[in-house]
């Protein structure tokens, strides 16, 4: 995993390494430097235009003027902090490190105030970097604009001004990057709709600044490492039992997906609970599961029950449709199981609709793993979704608080919590919103955690596997053309 800081943890690790003894005029001209290697690496250099704020990150900009001017480069800055009466730089208001490097700027940098673009072949973007907290407003905001109608390519140094590092969220208006250079690490905001479109690509300079204390990180690939390896000597029942409640009368394909899913993901055996009017249907489409019946009408608790002793995981509502029938069988599994539960879909609907759910999910002693989507989220947290949508891993954080389970919040970025860490994956692609696809990530999951995974590895783990495995399918059938069939299919190259 990579550590992605918050913009006030990225600062307390700034100041321990300036405390620590290396001073911050040199951790600010190695930001410069490798924001103009990366410059020189990607960009036309013909003539670059440099939009600096007043801030440390309009020092990092200045500095990076001064040495491309030094290699004889052709440099002017743009200045977007506080003017003086006769329309200058204001020094004064400028922070220590700024306006240490604009006294150093040879008189071959031209400073404006005013963008002039034409002519330019790049620009570079240090007006507020991560240190924004307040919308963007007056000439910045003009010259923000000025440069996203321009067609002129854009570095951003550390993040596009105007995006929140926290959240993602665009405060007022913010700079279109070509690319950025993220100083230290990662933030959210580089992650997280709709900042990360801005961002163009990102890559990270090491410039010497540990991030010691981290609470969100980013998923990688060589994170499915962490999931139990499968010994040579085995039998079905070492890599565990999963039980699917899921799919209902003409709703079939959920609780079958989830169950092909949970066995491409590694499970032992799958066991699918379901209504007696879709016998054949899965017969005849997985017969590899086990099929346990039970009338809707006249639901028999006790084949429930004996399917819940015999699971290491249980996922619940994928296709379970609505009414007194599943409302009964979430209630039985939230007071009997005691094994991880991947709770999904109309499981998540019956229990926002009814307290007394809300309620035996809070005193359930089975290790939860909700999986909402944005809409699914906004019923359980009676939240509007742009209000999610504000701030995804405070919105995950918070539920998984008050629940005391794992919340899977699934979006284009998927964000995960335990009510204290976030882990968000980047991994994905749009083909995958498309139906079905959440029934898939749910029985990978169980199939983990039935596999002996901890539910946080398993739901972690689950969320990038079933990632990468859309990756994988959209490289087969395009992202148009992709159904969730295919990112079970993708599992098969994803966990080789």
């Amino acid at each position: 995993m990579l550590p992605l800081p918050s913009a006030a943890q990225m600062r307390a690790a700034d100041l321990a390494t300036i405390e620590g003894g290396t001073p911050s005029r040199v951790l600010m001209e190695r930001a410069a430097y490798a924001a103009l290697c990366e410059l020189q690496m990607h960009f036309d250099t013909t003539r670059v235009v440099f939009f600096c704020g007043g801030g440390n990150n309009g020092g990092d900009g200045l500095a990076m003027a001064r040495f491309f001017a030094e290699q004889g480069g052709d440099a002017a800055v743009c200045y977007c902090g506080r003017l003086r009466e006769d329309g200058t730089p204001d020094a004064d208001a400028m922070s220590t490190e700024c306006a240490r490097q604009y006294s150093l700027l040879p008189p071959s940098v031209r400073v404006c105030t005013t963008p002039a673009l034409d002519g330019v072949s790049a620009a570079v973007d240090a007006i507020f970097g991560i240190g924004l907290t307040r919308p963007v407003e007056g000439s910045a905001a003009a010259h923000i604009r000025a440069l996203n109608q321009s067609a002129v390519p854009v570095l951003a140094i550390d993040i596009p001004s105007g995006v929140c590092a926290d959240t993602g969220g665009i405060q007022g208006v913010a700079v279109r990057a070509t690319r950025t250079v993220a100083i230290a690490a990662r933030k959210r905001g580089h992650l997280l709709y709709p900042g990360a479109e801005l961002c163009g690509i990102t890559t990270v300079a090491d410039i010497g600044i540990p991030v010691r204390e981290c609470n969100a990180f980013q998923l990688e690939r060589a994170d499915l490492a962490a999931l139990p390896s499968r010994p040579a000597r085995a039998h079905k029942g070492t890599f565990g039992r999963v039980l699917i409640i899921g799919g209902s009368v003409g709703m079939s394909g959920a609780g079958y997906l989830a169950a092909k899913a949970s066995y491409r993901a590694g499970a032992g055996l799958v066991e699918i609970l379901a209504p007696t009017e879709n016998r054949i249907i899965y017969q005849t489409q997985l017969p590899e599961a086990l099929l346990t019946l039970y009338d809707p009408a006249a639901l028999d608790r006790r084949c429930l029950l004996d399917a819940l002793a015999h699971a290491d995981a249980v996922a619940l509502g994928m296709g379970l449709s609505h009414g007194t029938c599943t409302d009964r069988l979430v209630a039985l599994v939230l007071e009997h199981a005691r094994v991880p539960l991947v709770v999904d879909a109309d499981a998540l609907n019956a229990i926002a609709a009814d307290s007394s759910l809300l309620a035996l999910l809070v005193k359930t002693t089975a290790p939860v793993i909700l999986t909402p989507h944005l809409g699914e989220m906004s019923r359980l947290t009676a939240t509007p979704i742009a209000m999610l949508t504000a701030d995804l891993p405070e919105a995950a954080r918070k539920l998984a608080e008050a629940t005391g389970a794992l919340v899977v919040l699934k979006d284009a970025r998927t964000v995960i919590s335990d009510g204290t860490n976030i882990y968000v994956n980047a991994h994905g692609n749009s083909g995958m919103a498309t139906g079905g696809s959440g029934d898939v990530l749910a029985g990978v999951i169980a199939a983990f955690a039935a596999g002996g995974a901890s539910p946080l590895i398993a739901a972690t783990r689950g969320v990038l596997a079933h990632a990468l495995a859309g990756d994988e399918a959209r490289k087969r059938v395009g992202s148009h053309s992709l159904m969730a069939s295919d990112i079970i299919e993708g599992l098969c190259t994803v966990l080789d």
